[in-house]
């Protein structure tokens, strides 16, 4: 059995269908994109694997409200749909059958309302049917564990009443089995030796004795000193968990990444012996990258995809372009907010219609670096490291900070944009999405006047690809030709000379008096082999010269992939 789809309905931002195509979805996106509500969702509708003190209770809070803190509605709906559900699987949840989803399917749903005097009821109903009735028994076959957000794994380790290492000692050694009863003659032969040793003998005879001096014959009580009672619960909470690169040390000496990979380990330890013949098991992780270096971010991400299987399915909320990247997009879900709606959408890669190779195209390109396009805004694809170092700062010299608007700038490395912009659509990622090429018209002799007669056979097959969220922008040749055409001559002279100081100085003497076309023609040969570093010299140039010429097409390219323009 696998989870399918989350439907929200008046769940606090969450208003629609959330997909998970995979036994491991990683869903990214922004802060407040609704990530965490979809977790808190599948935790109110499912129950938890290591005892319902651990629910996900339904509070006011995730009733729908306003930004100012108004509530929206008095009701929401949660559905969660399954899919590929065994002959067992079936039995157990007969009541949950959905026919209208398909064979082998089941849903849950759950129903909160608010009343007058904000009392919660919630409902419970399986399957297609809008009657209540779902049976615990059926309930059960899908419960979660969940990871929550690590800031000090330290403190969810000590002990007390909630260490985790309960949960596993606890599978380990069931009631009534020998195991249990041999832990405790353990700590009651070491009970009965500490209480006899001469130290704990003379520290109870100093107290009787005091507390006699202060109350008196009449008044004083009877003293001892004993240690815990030797009880299975009480001798496990008051383990300690240790953790060391050569010895297991104090987790308050030890770092806090490998502090929080012993916390995700004692948990996925008591669910690895607690697992059942039958069911779904979901996990629910939130940010598991905190504190981890990205090579333990890959093993992690490494390891949660091999825990996804057929009783297990991983749900993984993440800001770690690590993550997103190891991943893969099919296994990718990506919540996003549209300039246009208040709601948060979902979107799933893997649902876009694109084939294996396509996915497989992806995968290849979608490094730790362009895997940020994941979380942005907006998205401005470029052709080369030149056009990604310079664009930020061209934004500021006309007033926008590509940070502010939550844009990323990707160079994808030459040509090849369609496996990053066949993500991009209202019904894939909605975010605008700006592609930078040269318009490298195929005549050199010839100006371009804004025709696409003049066009490259690839700028032409790149300008097709348009639509509504997804726009081309093309440089009449070349982006440092464009930059010399609009009239920025001596600043890129002076560029230049960082790098060659005897080309830029024979560029100056042989072209003071040409046309911007002919200097522009002299300093793309110029930077042909160098256009990096030169990139690099310009913007060092740039800190202190305001002066420069910002190219139409970019300038158009900006402007419309910060929602300040419509037009392309």
């Amino acid at each position: 059995m696998r989870l399918a789809s989350l439907v929200a309905t008046g769940f606090r931002n969450l208003e629609g269908e959330v997909a998970f195509p995979r036994p491991l979805s990683l869903m990214v996106g922004e802060n407040n994109s609704g990530k965490s509500n979809v977790i808190d969702a599948l935790r109110i509708l499912t129950v938890p694997r290591n005892g319902m003190r651990f629910s996900r209770w339904v509070t006011t809070d995730d009733f729908r409200h306003d930004a100012g803190g108004a509530r929206e509605t008095d009701e929401f709906k949660l559905t969660a749909k399954f899919v590929d559900l065994s002959d067992r699987e079936i039995a157990r949840m007969v009541t949950c059958l959905a026919p209208s989803l398909g064979e082998r399917c089941a849903q849950l749903s759950l129903v909160a309302q608010l009343g007058p005097t904000e009392r919660i009821s919630v409902t419970h109903y399986g399957g297609d049917s809008l009657q209540p009735g779902v049976e615990q028994y059926a309930r059960e076959t899908i419960q979660h564990t969940y990871l929550h957000p690590l800031r000090d794994a330290g403190a969810d380790l000590r002990p007390g009443r909630d260490n985790k290492l309960i949960n596993l000692l606890t599978t380990l050694a069931p009631l009534d089995s020998e195991g249990r009863a041999e832990i405790e003659r353990v700590a009651e032969n070491a009970n009965q030796l500490l209480y006899d040793t001469a130290a704990i003998k003379e520290a109870r005879t100093e107290i009787q004795e005091r507390l006699e001096q202060i109350l008196g014959p009449l008044f004083a009580q009877k003293t001892d000193l004993r240690f815990s009672d030797p009880r299975f619960d009480r001798i496990v909470a008051a383990l300690s968990a240790l953790a060391g690169e050569t010895e297991p040390l104090e987790l308050a000496e030890n770092g806090l990444g490998f502090n929080n990979l012993l916390y995700i380990a004692t948990l996925l330890a008591a669910v690895d012996n607690s697992s059942s013949e039958e069911g779904l098991h979901l996990l629910l992780v939130e940010e598991p990258e905190a504190h981890l270096h990205p090579q333990l971010q890959d093993l992690l991400l490494r390891y949660l995809q091999d825990e996804a299987d057929s009783q297990s399915q991983v749900v993984v909320t993440t800001h770690s372009p690590n993550f997103a990247s190891g991943a893969g997009a099919e296994r990718t879900t990506v919540m996003a907010r549209e300039q246009s709606s208040r709601f948060p959408v979902s979107r799933s890669p893997a649902l876009f219609g694109l084939d294996q190779k396509e996915l497989d195209h992806l995968d290849r390109f979608l490094d730790v670096t362009k895997s940020s396009l994941l979380f942005a805004r907006g998205v401005v694809l470029v052709e080369g490291i030149a056009e990604q170092l310079l664009l930020p700062r061209f934004a500021q010299l006309i007033g926008v900070d590509l940070m502010e608007h939550g844009i990323a700038v990707i160079n994808v490395g030459g040509l090849s944009f369609r496996p990053f912009s066949s993500l991009f659509s209202r019904e894939r990622v909605p975010q605008r999405c700006a592609i930078i090429s040269d318009g490298d018209p195929p005549n050199r002799e010839k100006e371009l006047d804004g025709g696409e007669e003049l066009l490259s056979a690839t700028a032409r097959k790149l300008k097709e690809t348009e639509h509504e969220t997804l726009r081309v922008f093309l440089a009449a040749k070349t982006f440092e030709w464009d930059l010399a055409n609009a009239g920025n001559w001596t600043i890129l002279v002076q560029s230049l000379s960082l790098i060659k100081p005897r080309v830029a100085s024979r560029l100056s003497e042989a072209h003071g008096e040409s046309d911007n076309g002919v200097r522009a023609d002299a300093l793309l040969e110029a930077v042909q082999d160098i256009k990096g570093r030169f990139a690099q010299a310009l913007a060092q140039e740039l800190r202190a010269e305001q002066d420069l010429i910002i190219p139409k097409y970019l300038r158009d390219a900006i402007q419309w992939v910060a929602g300040l323009s419509n037009e392309a």
